[in-house]
């Protein structure tokens, strides 16, 4: 996909000059759009190289700052046509524009938008093939649409993908099950995966990362040439408050899942339906967290194949004796805060007493003591089973 800097080499965009945020010219173009409006981010639809003269903005300098800080999320770059409505880009702009990576483009007077526009639809529309082709590629190995190992191998170097030689592991973002995004969550999402995956880029560990689009999400499919190399970036660097600090959609809307590091054809199958099971089973046993690892959550994976159950089994019978919700619910508690009553109580806004009263009863109602090791195994794997089965 063309960036902002393959753009700056093209003949019509002679004589433009970048006067600020530098830092963001490998952002993804994908979309060129004109505007004059006040309302402008409303018409936008994601990565747009966005060419204007301030014209909305004209009479002051603090509006034209909050425009790009406004702006910074949704366009890949800002063209200002110079000598019209704004004799110069101040310095105070500039300075936003740095601050949010955002580049700003100084467009001379005399240039006409109608060859910058040409130029740059044209370079899209190849970029946008490509792009499509490969995203393609990808879906039928996924979803193993294909019959001829080797051509799909030797198709995959066309891309630059060694799918023979190389490493691959799935990372998926995706709306919650019961959460119906806008178009605008949508966009954000994407463009905060880009930034992710320019990010990742950077790092020796990874030798490549496509996008993909899925029904409610995205797909990142990362490629490494060293096993152990690519697993210990992950780990390190796909985590909780970085990932969290990247994205721009608040609340428990959207969950991660990461898929073990495999290799060939069917290991780029195994890693991308390993992430949505890891996706799937942390949301139900860990809400409040946001990634999920399979390799971290694998137990709990084998073990969702006994406990998930369409009828009730011998883990789900062990609880149905228990029916007030808050026995049930401080039970959970109770393993969530790893067996301490202080947390517990402090968790639920209650008396450390009182979390020893419900649990004292919970022991009376099934038979089973928490001391007991063979019984605090079958009461946890109970409640593993009640989170489990929490949406059938």
């Amino acid at each position: 996909m063309a960036k902002v800097s393959d753009l700056l080499h093209l003949p019509a965009f002679k004589g433009i000059r970048v006067v600020a945020g530098e830092t963001g010219l490998q952002r993804k173009v994908e979309h060129v759009t004109v505007m004059e409006v006040p309302d402008i981010k409303r018409w936008l639809k994601g990565n747009d190289f966005l060419i204007t003269s301030f014209y909305s903005v004209r009479k002051s300098e603090e509006a034209q700052c909050r425009l790009i800080e406004d702006l910074a999320d949704t366009c890949c770059c800002v063209a200002v046509k110079t000598g019209q409505y704004v004799d110069e880009i101040s310095e105070t702009v500039k300075k936003t524009a740095d601050h949010c990576g955002l580049p700003i483009l100084e467009i001379p007077f005399h240039l006409p938008y109608i060859d910058l526009l040409i130029n740059i639809m044209n370079l899209l529309f190849e970029e946008e093939n490509t792009a499509s082709i490969l995203e393609k590629y990808i879906g039928d190995i996924i979803y193993e649409n294909y019959t001829d190992e080797i051509l799909m191998v030797e198709r995959g170097k066309l891309f630059g993908l060694a799918v023979d030689e190389n490493y691959f592991a799935a990372v998926i973002f995706n709306f919650r099950k019961k959460y119906t995004p806008t178009e605008q969550e949508k966009k954000t999402m994407h463009f905060w995966c880009q930034a992710l995956q320019r990010y990742m880029m950077d790092s020796r560990a990874i030798h490549g990362c496509y996008i993909i689009r899925l029904k409610k999400g995205l797909l990142l499919l990362v490629e490494g040439e060293e096993e152990r190399l690519l697993e210990q970036y992950l780990e390190t660097e796909l985590e909780e408050t970085r990932v969290r600090r990247m994205r721009k959609i608040e609340g428990q809307k959207v969950s991660c899942g990461v898929g073990p590091v495999k290799r060939g054809l069917k290991g780029i199958r195994d890693t991308y339906s390993l992430s949505f099971k890891a996706m799937n089973v942390g949301n139900r046993l860990f809400a409040d967290q946001y990634l999920h690892f399979y390799k971290k959550l694998e137990p709990f994976c084998e073990l969702e194949k006994i406990l998930v159950s369409e009828t009730k089994n011998v883990f789900t019978d062990i609880l149905d004796g228990i029916r007030n919700q808050e026995l049930l619910d401080t039970l959970i508690a109770y393993y969530e805060c790893g067996a301490s009553m202080d947390r517990v109580a402090e968790q639920m806004y209650t008396h450390k007493n009182t979390v020893k009263y419900r649990l004292n009863r919970v022991q009376e109602l099934t038979g089973l003591e928490l001391k007991n090791p063979d019984d605090n195994f079958r009461l946890y794997l109970s409640v593993l089973a009640l989170k489990m089965n929490r949406d059938k």
